[in-house]
């Protein structure tokens, strides 16, 4: 036994960064970080380790430098473990730079007083930790010291890895000073946000926004999907049965339009939103932050606003939540948060239905198919994975990668969960939302996943710009292929969605609006250039550089 202890010791100090990062690796994987953010963490400290055991390096300045690094390791996962286990959420969020950024002393005693328990755990458990990786790490002979030249290519390797923004953040000695310019940066942001809303507010009498509808009680309901391509829907021709629910639909409802010929305003989520939701438009740049948006608008026209979201940003909650009457941020990060499933936002969206406001404007967001797919779906969605079909061999002939052809298999059972979840959306609606009632889909853009190229994720090219567009009216007639088949850009959706509301202003543009008799269609713009107006497929659209 004697014998075997000083093998294993021997070995720890010969191999003591390799032991050492599969020490951190267990401890982050037991935190519960992820184990994406795991590998990550542990390439960067394996790295960085390595090359302070530079032979040229003294051994007290090597000491020092090793043990700094490890501290900063275990304290970063001191707090990362501490903030999953009481808000479930990572320490980058706008949940934790909020609180941050805004916290007063008062409320940090009452923290320490609340959690002084899990404080001390969590602190006795980084000690540990820290102690173990000190003893794995003691200096060991010079002889099993690495050579110069192999110091110099894994530090070369170590300060490449920082051109990557996602290594970068994963080396605490670089992330936590970045937060604290992040805290700064949204306090900032908040103030100027908080300054334009109140710009915005007061040009409302300019715009005079009143109700027109027929009947006192109307309630619309809008859902903005998130990296949704058409071109995988089955509504839409996709050979994969992706959307069997929504199509079911549409072929039983005639009151359920499927816009053919619609294009995002950008291959962005922030971008987007500020258009579809502002004045602001392609071809007329504005002070988006400065004018009201739609939720203003219709606040000022006498609804009641939520906004419901199962996504956590920096921008797009601060600025257009902050405008609803009710807030339901379901997403609040993390590891945990980034794989919250999109039926989470049901309950609420019921609830905010069965409010008894007489006008409501209900904003859902979906986390929908954002990076990563396989997270976006539950086990019970996994239909096309390593299934052999005509999407599959196609994807072959085209020379797209394995990987490539995976990540299409899994987007593909996103796209069919996000069936299932925008038609229970729907069903509910049609329901619950009363006599007078209008309900839109869209996304915000798309992505390519093997379609142009081997490549998957935002894209600016056509994959990323073709979106879906459902519209349902409980008193409107059939629609016409004609209406249809209009070419529209979401970049002026905010138009549309005054006209669902029945919210006139003095500013009005039928001409914009996707459902008026006085539309007229645009020049449309893709990636750097122009779509001529009129086309019927953006397939076909040209694009000009």
């Amino acid at each position: 036994m004697t014998a075997r202890l000083i093998a294993l010791s021997c070995f720890c100090r010969r191999h003591h960064v390799a032991v050492g990062t599969l020490v951190l690796a267990i401890a982050y994987l037991l935190a519960d970080v992820g184990w994406r953010e795991t590998g990550k963490a542990a390439l960067v400290y394996a790295l960085g380790a390595y090359a302070l055991s530079a032979p040229w390096l003294p051994a007290s300045a090597a000491l020092l430098l090793t043990g700094l690094w490890r501290l900063a390791f275990v304290a970063d996962l001191g707090v990362r473990s501490l903030l999953l286990a009481v808000y479930h959420t990572r320490p980058d969020t706008v949940l934790v730079v909020d609180a941050v950024a805004n916290t007063t002393s008062e409320e940090s005693a009452e923290f320490l007083m609340q959690y002084w328990r899990l404080l001390l755990l969590y602190g006795a458990g980084a000690l540990l930790l820290g102690l173990l990786l000190t003893l794995i790490d003691r200096r060991y002979p010079r002889a099993h010291l690495p050579s110069p030249v192999s110091a110099v290519v894994v530090a070369l390797l170590f300060a490449g890895l920082h051109f990557n923004p996602t290594f970068r953040k994963s080396n605490p000695l670089y992330f936590w000073p970045s937060q604290l310019a992040q805290v700064q940066a949204f306090q900032q942001n908040i103030e100027r946000l908080r300054a334009d809303r109140e710009r915005a507010q007061a040009s409302l009498p300019d715009w005079a926004p009143v109700y027109t509808g027929a009947q006192a009680r109307h309630t619309v309901g809008i859902v903005i999907g998130e990296s949704t391509t058409r071109w995988n829907w089955q509504l839409y021709g996709y050979s994969r049965a992706t959307t069997p629910e929504l199509s079911h639909a549409a072929a039983s409802d005639p009151r359920l339009s499927v816009f053919r010929d619609v294009i995002a305003a950008t291959s962005g989520t922030v971008s987007s939103f500020r258009y579809m939701l502002t004045p602001l438009a392609l071809d007329e740049p504005l002070d988006d932050e400065a004018a009201p948006s739609v939720l203003m608008l219709a606040r000022a026209a006498g609804y009641k606003v939520f906004w419901i979201s199962n996504q956590h940003d920096r921008y797009i909650n601060p600025r257009f939540a902050e405008e609803a009457d009710v807030q339901k941020l379901l997403n609040v990060g993390g590891k945990r948060g980034d794989r919250r499933l999109d039926e989470a936002l049901i309950p609420e969206w019921q609830a905010a239905l069965r409010d008894p406001a007489p006008r409501k404007l209900i904003i859902a967001h979906l986390l929908g198919a954002h990076p990563h797919y396989e997270l976006r779906y539950p086990k019970a969605y996994s239909h096309y994975v390593g299934v052999q079909d005509e999407v599959s061999r196609k994807l072959a002939d085209q020379g797209r990668m394995p990987w490539i052809r995976v990540q299409r298999d899994q987007y593909d059972n996103a796209m069919r969960y996000q069936d299932h979840v925008i038609a229970t959306l729907l069903r509910d609606f049609q329901r619950q939302a009363g006599t007078s009632a209008a309900f839109l889909f869209t996304s915000d853009h798309g992505q390519d996943v093997g379609h142009m190229r081997n490549f998957a994720g935002h894209s600016t090219d056509m994959p990323g710009m073709v979106v879906p567009l459902l519209l349902w009216r409980n008193d409107a007639p059939p629609a016409t292929p004609a209406l249809q088949m209009r070419a529209f850009q979401n970049d002026v959706l905010d138009w549309t969605l005054l006209d669902l509301l029945d919210v006139q202003t003095r500013r009005d543009r039928p001409e914009l609006s996707l459902i008026d008799p006085a539309f007229a269609p645009r020049v449309r713009r893709v990636q750097s250039g122009n779509a001529a107006p009129g086309a019927t497929d953006p397939e076909d659209l040209p694009v000009v550089p």
